[in-house]
């Protein structure tokens, strides 16, 4: 029986039947649910669940797939999961379900879906028969806007924050380019200076004898003003008055 000609309860049954068998003997429920018990948990899912044919029509649909995608009657006309979920006439090129289809391999994505205007994260199952031809999919989608807008709001601040730091390391090195600056003209005099004990020029590293003002000025920041202390000066005065007049 194809299965665009199996009921609703058909199509559960069989999804019933293949969860059974995947469970085998290690079974973690005391008794396996009815037909009615497996309905009941299709239509509670919050995710959209619809099961697709090999020609893309939509054969069966949970609760909340019907609201969310409006979808009519299954039993009364064929409805294309390309139309409900995109919005198109068509397959649209490079979806992953479509290409599920042809490859057998099962597909899991995210989107932003305009016609459904949310993001969503779709996961493609492929339906085989007992001679393992593909005869359509299960498609689960689920509705991921909120976190990707709590994503895209992390992101925002992460990117805001990256620049932050980037302003403030160039901050940083400009504040210690500045500093090396300051330290490289920085001069300071160290160890044991030759001076001359009769004249008191200073002799340098190349062996030349220096004034001590002329030294020091070369070898630190300082800066020379010239006057006459008192001594000095009484000294000047006493030769000056020795000095036999003309």
């Amino acid at each position: 029986m194809r299965d665009e000609d199996k009921t609703k309860e058909e199509l559960i049954e069989e999804l019933r039947a293949l969860r059974s068998g995947t469970q085998g003997a290690n079974s973690f429920c005391a008794q396996p649910p009815s037909a009615a018990d497996w309905e009941n948990i299709f239509n509670s899912m919050t995710d959209m669940v619809t099961i697709h044919d090999a020609d893309f029509n939509i054969i069966c649909a949970n609760k909340a797939a019907e609201k969310t995608l409006g979808l009519p009657a299954l039993n009364v006309q064929m409805v294309k999961c390309f139309t409900y979920y995109h919005g198109t006439g068509c397959p649209p090129e490079g979806c992953p379900s479509c290409q599920c289809l042809k490859t057998g391999e099962p597909a899991a994505f995210e989107i932003f879906e305009p016609h459904l205007k949310m993001f969503i994260e779709i996961r493609a199952i492929p339906r085989l028969d007992e001679n393992k031809n593909m005869i359509g999919l299960i498609h689960i989608v689920r509705d991921i806007t909120e976190r990707k807008h709590t994503e895209n709001e992390i992101e925002k601040h992460r990117h805001h924050l990256e620049e932050l730091v980037e302003e403030r390391t160039a901050e940083l090195r400009a504040a210690n380019a500045e500093l090396q600056d300051a330290f490289s003209n920085i001069k300071t005099l160290k160890g044991l200076l030759p001076i001359c004990a009769w004249c008191k020029k200073v002799r340098d590293d190349k062996g030349y004898w220096n004034l001590l003002e002329t030294y020091i000025a070369e070898h630190s920041e300082a800066d020379f003003t010239h006057g006459i202390c008192p001594e000095c000066m009484a000294k000047i005065d006493k030769e000056e008055k020795e000095e036999p007049s003309t």
